[in-house]
Order: C-alpha cells, then sequence, then structure tokens
C-alpha cells in the first residue's frame, strides 16, 4: 500500500502518539519517529518539540488521534510495529490500537491481521 504525501504527517503523528502512551519515547522509537519526520518533512526542531509534547501532554495526544488517514488498515500496520519496538505491546498499547482501529473503520477480524503483520515488521531488521 502507498501512503499519499500528506498521509506521512498523520502517520507520524500517529506513530508518535503510540509511541509515547506508555510516558516514554525509546530511541529505537525516535529513530522511527525521525524518518517519519523526514518522509513528512518536518524538520528537526519541529520533531523535537511534538516529540516533547506527545510524550508530556495525554490531552495532545488524545487530539493527534481525533483525524484519520487516507488507509487506516496501512496506518493500523506502523502503529502495532511502533508499539512493539520496544519488545511488547502492554495492555495500554493494545486497547488504544483496537479504539484506533475502531475509530478508522478497521473490523476486529481486520484489526487481528493487521496487529500479527505489525508484529511481524517491527521484528524484521531495520524496523
Amino acid at each position: 500500500m502507498s501512503i499519499e504525501s500528506g498521509d506521512n504527517l498523520e502517520l507520524l503523528k500517529a506513530v508518535l502518539t503510540m509511541a509515547a502512551v506508555d510516558g516514554r519515547i525509546t530511541g529505537r522509537e525516535r529513530g522511527l519517529i525521525r524518518a517519519l519526520a523526514g518522509r513528512a518533512g518536518v524538520g528537526k526542531a519541529s520533531i523535537s518539540a511534538m516529540i516533547e509534547i506527545a510524550q508530556d501532554d495525554e490531552s495532545a495526544r488524545e487530539r493527534l488521534f481525533q483525524r484519520a488517514v487516507a488507509d487506516p488498515e496501512r496506518a493500523m500496520q506502523l502503529l502495532v510495529a511502533t508499539a512493539n519496538l520496544d519488545g511488547k505491546i502492554t495492555d495500554e498499547e493494545r486497547s488504544l490500537l483496537v479504539d484506533i482501529s475502531f475509530a478508522l473503520g478497521v473490523s476486529s477480524e481486520r484489526f487481528n491481521e493487521i496487529f500479527k503483520a505489525g508484529i511481524a515488521a517491527s521484528k524484521k531488521p531495520g524496523a
């Protein structure tokens, strides 16, 4: 699935929020966020500020997810992969993923398939 240019920023925000849901963003998660920021055309100072806000402001994290992306299944796979970058998906992260998939209109059956693909993607070298 290809992601359009405008979707890159929405995906960046979603990934940033997912990475920060547990209150901290690991070095590996930061690397992915910075790579997505480059694709979205977001500068280093801006992404640093976004990371700080996402990590420290729960209401800001919630607002980031209020806008849907053009390709919800691709977004969900990327979110699952991001959630698993630190080696585990917490109950809180899983619950948030389920809520996001519901909000994006992804069926529970399809979510389970996407979840498995996202876990596999997060384990690939260079992920």
